[in-house]
């Protein structure tokens, strides 16, 4: 095989989102509920959009026209519109998942400007 014909492949690892929060998260049709474990050095809040991108690599596809909520530190749940570059937090305020699921589907979904 001449150099011309010849194929070079580069096998450098692909290098995954990291996230100082820890978490867990749930899927539920297109809304994404995210808990806040406390054991991360950082928040989930303080945190988001590592963790939002984390979400997206285990996903492996974009989360943008998600509903998303999160429950804080505090236990607090929160939402925050994701669309893929910039996250942006907006007040649910409740403590009862539920009552927060109904109120974040109310909402509308937000795409980028």
């Amino acid at each position: 095989m001449s150099p011309f014909q010849s194929i070079s492949l580069d096998f450098k690892p692909v290098q995954k989102p990291t996230t100082q929060a820890d978490f867990t998260y749930r899927i539920i049709s297109t809304t994404i509920s995210i808990v806040d474990s406390g054991k991360g050095s950082r928040s989930v809040t303080n945190d988001i959009e590592a963790v939002l991108r984390k979400i997206e690599c285990w996903h492996q596809g974009s989360i943008a026209g998600f509903k998303i909520m999160y429950r804080d530190e505090n236990g607090v749940w929160d939402g925050v519109r994701w669309d893929g570059r910039h996250p942006v937090f907006f007040a649910l305020g409740e403590t009862d998942e539920g009552k927060a699921m109904g109120e974040l589907r109310g909402t509308e979904v937000e795409q980028g400007d």
